[in-house]
């Protein structure tokens, strides 16, 4: 098998390109920034309360798992779930070289890559080996979806208004993603989502989803859709 490459990011952070996917973890912009500004902090911006369930879609090297641990509200409990297929990439990530700021939580990192698992007094980590499809359906209600999988264009599984279905039937309260696809923006409108964008002054858009008013800038989808003639075309 090819090996993964490893790539430096603009915010000095290090990540992979996956030779299945033929694409990288993060985008160029950084690792660390992509994973704070389009995930973890529109998403703890919006929840802030004792005890927070997450899921991570997919697990990856794990920044968005790390850096929602490293971030977390004050007091707060995490409970996270991500499905991952590639148990000797998570296995490896003991000897990844991760920015200085992930030091504190050495032990967890450790721990998830022997085991894909790890537990203390408030912080629980689940890493399922198996299809994501498949491993939402068995949860309970979350309160934060990271929806962080390889593009629509190489990993349509995960992508589609039947997945979003399932990814609903956890009742999120927030859903967060980099992808700003019509095809997926229409899915999550559909379900009855209303789409966001969080601050963008220095990195490109994402989006972010919700049944619940946020504070955010508000996508006028509507106004989109007059300009689209079939929405499930990728145009974006």
């Amino acid at each position: 098998m090819t090996p993964f490459i490893k790539i430096p990011t603009k915010d000095g952070s290090w990540t992979l390109k996956n030779p299945h996917f033929n694409e990288c973890y993060h985008s160029s912009e950084g690792a660390i920034t992509e994973t704070l500004y389009k995930h973890v902090y529109p998403a703890f911006k919006s929840v802030n309360q004792p005890n927070i369930t997450i899921l991570d879609i997919c697990f990856g090297l794990g920044f968005n798992t790390f850096l929602s641990i490293l971030n977390r509200p004050k007091n707060s409990n995490l409970k996270i779930y991500s499905p991952e297929l590639d148990e000797k990439l998570v296995k490896s990530l003991i000897n990844f070289e991760y920015p200085k700021e992930f030091d504190s939580i050495k032990d967890i990192i450790n721990e998830i890559s022997k085991k894909g698992y790890y537990k203390d007094s408030s912080v629980e980590v689940e890493v399922a080996f198996e299809d994501a499809r498949t491993y939402i359906t068995t949860l309970p209600q979350v309160d934060i979806v990271y929806q962080d999988a390889f593009s629509p264009k190489v990993n349509t599984s995960l992508w589609t208004i039947e997945y979003f279905r399932d990814i609903d039937n956890l009742n999120p309260q927030i859903i967060t993603t980099y992808s700003v696809a019509t095809p997926i923006r229409y899915a999550l409108y559909t379900l009855g989502y209303t789409l966001y964008t969080h601050e963008y002054e220095h990195i490109r858009k994402g989006t972010i989803a919700s049944k619940h008013s946020l504070n955010f800038e508000q996508v006028d989808f509507e106004q989109k859709l007059q300009r689209v003639t079939n929405p499930f075309y990728y145009t974006d």
